[in-house]
């Protein structure tokens, strides 16, 4: 597939593409449009329901109007798993299930022909790293089984998609908070699947920087890209999550905000979106947007000025329009009227 912004003119250098989460409400058929209408050159979605256990498999007609409409605008496309999977966990059955839902989204990235599926690895529940390790690469393995058994019985070639294991923030037993920690579960499951499936990673910038990882620095996060390199990761970079952070460095909390918006800010995040070591790789939002329901136009569209490199144009009365949007969408709820 050609990247659009394979080149900038002005230097001849490879830009990355600058994508979104974008809405399945009604349906994978609505995508690509949505996706269209916010400026999105690379689209992720949940392949289900990401608080529930139920999983749908789509009509031949709902998927033909994704796999079509996102063919004709040149969009990659990734699926993200729901938020209940915990590969780590100590608990059987609960591995069990998180294999279910894991290969539900395998085998429908086979099926729409997806770039990437996106999983959090999840708690190992107080018993450590090097205990889970092992479930870790079992629960891939089942889930693995479980996508070419589904693929199969649908009809279709299983050719499953790259598995791309999310950094975390590092909060408590929730695995994947470190370079370490991605590095050894992406080589033991590489090595246990001996190439059925390609294995790599996704970063998150608001995990990372909240992890204790000083990207939003110059020199930080050439240090990070280093030590990707390091790690053996570089090269196994499948996507990255753009998400400003408004929880404070190395706090270990998860809180996405809109580019620019939150403590890594505009420069650091623009730093991200220009460095060299990053422009193969999409680049998706998961922030709330404007309205606190998601990434919109407007965050697509100071992203792409961070790729430019261009400042961040904006009169005082809209920063101030913003910056009270931001507080009231944060700001705790009041208690319930009288009935």
């Amino acid at each position: 597939m050609k990247n659009k912004n394979d080149a900038d003119p002005k230097n001849g250098r490879r830009t990355p593409l600058i994508g979104a989460q974008v809405s399945t409400a009604g349906g994978f058929a609505p995508v690509p449009e949505r996706a269209v209408a916010m400026g999105a050159e690379a689209v992720q979605v949940f392949s289900s329901n990401p608080r529930t256990w139920q999983t749908r498999w789509p009509e031949p007609e709902e998927t033909d109007a994704l796999v079509h409409g996102l063919a004709e605008r040149h969009l990659p496309l990734f699926f993200h798993t729901i938020y209940l999977i915990n590969m780590a966990s100590p608990d059987e059955a609960l591995r069990y299930r998180s294999a279910q839902a894991l290969a539900h989204a395998l085998a429908l990235g086979a099926l729409a022909g997806a770039a990437g599926v996106v999983t959090h690895v999840g708690s190992h529940r107080g018993d450590g790293f090097e205990q889970a390790r092992g479930r870790v690469v079992e629960t891939a393995l089942h889930s693995v089984e479980l996508a070419e058994q589904s693929c199969v019985a649908q009809g279709f070639e299983p050719r499953l998609p790259p598995l791309l294991l999310e950094t975390t923030v590092g909060a408590g037993a929730v695995v994947g908070g470190c370079l370490d920690e991605v590095a050894v579960m992406v080589d033991d499951i590489s090595t246990a699947l001996d190439g059925r499936v390609a294995m790599g990673i996704c970063l998150d910038t608001a995990h990372l920087f909240a992890a204790g990882y000083p990207i939003h620095e110059a020199d930080g996060l050439d240090s990070f890209i280093e030590a990707l390199g390091a790690h053996g990761l570089s090269g196994k970079t499948g996507l990255v999550h753009l998400n400003d952070s408004s929880a404070a460095f190395a706090s270990h909390r998860d809180r996405h905000e809109n580019p620019g918006d939150g403590c890594i800010g505009y420069e650091g995040l623009g730093r991200v979106v220009r460095h060299p070591a990053l422009s193969a790789v999409p680049f998706v939002l998961e922030v709330p947007g404007a309205d606190g329901r998601g990434p919109d136009a407007a965050n697509v569209a100071v992203v792409k000025r961070m790729r430019q490199g261009k400042a961040l144009r904006e009169s005082a009365g809209a920063r101030k329009v913003r910056r009270a949007r931001v507080e009231a969408r944060d700001r705790p709820a009041g208690p319930a009227p009288d009935a």
